[in-house]
């Protein structure tokens, strides 16, 4: 009984330092941050306390865990000595005890002058003005909906306007966007079955902070274009460090590099200019469809006669997801509706929107 209780608690010590909690137990929410809810306060309105709260009792509670399990032995063995010496046993729990006190002490140090000692504190206040208006400009900053935010294991990482954040079991690192500079130091593959080759790329990416202490950040690789576009920091790869496209990314490339190959569609003079593609509404329509891969009463695709209205990013998504995803390798030979008139249409359809003005130019 008392090895059982032993291996069962040293499991359970190290899930919960670890962060390693399982999915079930979260859903349950028996977990430190749902038990201790309203301690804590609302983690959206005020980012910065919420994770100095966390940290502080987590801290606490872990430094408690050797006194914890002292007096579940009493409770699982009420008769130690027949299986410890007893010197080991008061050594034991004298030891759980100072642990206790260690982290009673720090929590009590950390909470004196309004937290103005807790390490987050500490490092907010290297940006060189009150901690209290850093923690201001975070906390507004995590409430906007516009920011990036990924979760890996017991960290998260999220990157707002300013800030580039990551929070994990014991501590919350911060980094300013404009004093910092970021570099993709290693990748790593895992495979996601045993029985094919599917694999999942992660990337680990270093944060060199110039006014506080640099950290790393990991997530997968499919997430890494989405993190690009939320950062202003400037982001480099090390050398040797290849980042595997996504599916999705890797056919983009090969349908805008067929679509190269098709030619160019001359827009009319008396046709109205494009606007906006109506997919994205980021740039401009650039592509036409054209029936160009048989005569016209040939094959699956039919003349599609709708003025260019999207750009070749959006329609290499559209023609993707209009094919079978089971069966990736044969994307590019497929046929899709078009978007708006349901004209069936092929790679070799979709040609490149030429414009007086280009030729001109």
């Amino acid at each position: 009984m008392l090895y059982a209780y032993t291996l069962l608690f040293i499991g359970a010590a190290l899930m919960e330092v670890m962060g390693m909690i399982p999915q079930e137990m979260k859903s349950a929410g028996i977990t430190i941050e749902a038990l201790f809810s309203k301690y804590f306060g609302d983690e959206d309105m005020h980012f910065i306390y919420y994770h100095i709260r966390r940290t502080t009792l987590i801290t606490i509670l872990h430094c408690c865990i050797p006194l914890l399990y002292c007096l579940g032995l009493n409770w699982v063995e009420p008769d130690l000595s027949e299986f410890i010496p007893v010197e080991l046993v008061w050594l034991l729990v004298i030891v759980s005890v100072v642990m206790a006190l260690i982290g009673c002490a720090l929590g009590y140090w950390w909470h004196r002058n309004k937290w103005a000692n807790h390490p987050i504190a500490v490092s907010l206040a290297s940006y060189n003005q009150s901690w209290r208006d850093v923690a201001a400009n975070i906390n507004l900053e995590y409430r906007r909906i516009e920011k990036f935010v990924n979760n890996l294991g017991c960290n998260t990482v999220i990157v707002t306007e300013s800030w580039i954040i990551k929070t994990g079991v014991h501590t919350v690192s911060v980094g300013h966007q404009r004093s910092s500079h970021l570099v993709v130091s290693k990748t790593e593959e895992h495979h996601l079955s045993m029985e094919g080759p599917t694999t999942s790329q992660y990337l680990t990416i270093l944060v060199n902070c110039v006014d506080s202490s640099s950290f790393s950040i990991r997530l997968n690789a499919l997430q890494y274009g989405e993190l690009k576009e939320k950062l202003q920091a400037p982001l480099r790869e090390a050398r040797g460090v290849i980042i595997r496209q996504s599916l999705g990314d890797q056919f983009i490339v090969a349908f805008e590099k067929q679509v190269e190959q098709n030619g160019y569609y001359d827009l009319p003079s008396s046709s109205p200019q494009p606007e906006s593609c109506i997919g994205c509404l980021q740039v401009m329509s650039d592509v036409k469809l054209c029936k160009m891969c048989a005569d016209d009463t040939d094959g699956e695709c039919r003349q599609c006669f709708c003025r260019p209205m999207w750009c070749l990013s959006c329609m290499a998504k559209w023609f993707a997801s209009r094919q079978d995803q089971r069966r990736p390798e044969e994307w590019l030979m497929g046929v899709a509706p078009c978007p708006m008139c349901r004209s069936q249409f092929c790679a070799l359809d979709v040609l490149r929107v030429r414009t007086s003005n280009n030729v001109q130019a």
